[in-house]
């Protein structure tokens, strides 16, 4: 398995994560802070022509690898209710920070796949490479192993493939020239359904809590 090198490095942060009950990282509470203002928005798929245009980013608890078993991640998905927050930028990261405290869970890139990066939510903060702002579409910087990259694929699972709204699920591109039925990181999902897609940052609107 593709990701199992990537397994052995993530251990000891495995380990220190928080969890649920599922054994997945439990997701946060947005909550109003005292005299203050926050910005919020929606992360969507653009542009209008794609079929996923609209959805939002959001978290998916479901197990459906040794991967997710492993690092109690949540997947990343797109569906018609995702997370309304203030997003944070800090230190290379796209972070989902509740109104008061710390940033909660991070969004994160397995490495390790060849072409099609899956996407997962964690407490720890492990892909220090994004580039994103509000007004803007999300961009994973190049690396060692890939160049720059501002294209997402979206899958649902084989279940879940006539219906919009239902789960889907996130990768970053990196190499389109590897087939979809090929690549290791999509089996068990219904590749006939993909789409590629960008990811905009929406402009936030500010809500005043007033004391």
């Amino acid at each position: 398995m593709y990701t199992l090198s990537f397994f052995a490095a993530l251990l000891s942060v495995a380990s220190a994560l928080p969890a649920t009950g599922t054994g997945v990282t439990a997701m946060p509470t947005i909550g109003p802070c005292t005299d203050t203002i926050h910005p919020h928005g929606h992360i969507v798929a653009s542009p209008g022509t794609t079929a996923v245009a609209g959805l939002q980013l959001t978290y998916d608890a479901i197990v459906l690898t040794l991967f997710d078993l492993l690092f109690l991640a949540g997947r990343a998905t797109l569906t018609d209710s995702g997370i309304y927050s203030q997003w944070d930028f800090s230190n290379g990261g796209v972070g989902v920070k509740p109104d008061c405290g710390p940033t909660s869970i991070w969004l994160n890139i397995d490495a390790v796949a060849p072409a099609y990066k899956p996407l997962f939510w964690n407490s720890t903060q492990i892909t220090k490479t994004w580039s994103g702002a509000y007004g803007q579409n999300l961009v994973a910087l190049g690396t060692s192993t890939y160049t720059k990259s501002d294209t997402f694929l979206a899958c649902k699972l084989p279940a879940s493939s006539t219906t919009k709204t239902s789960p889907w699920y996130l990768f970053l591109v990196t190499n389109s020239l590897i087939t979809l039925d090929s690549a290791d990181s999509l089996k068990g999902f219904d590749t006939k359904s993909c789409v590629k897609t960008k990811l905009f940052i929406e402009t936030p609107t500010y809500g005043v809590i007033s004391p």
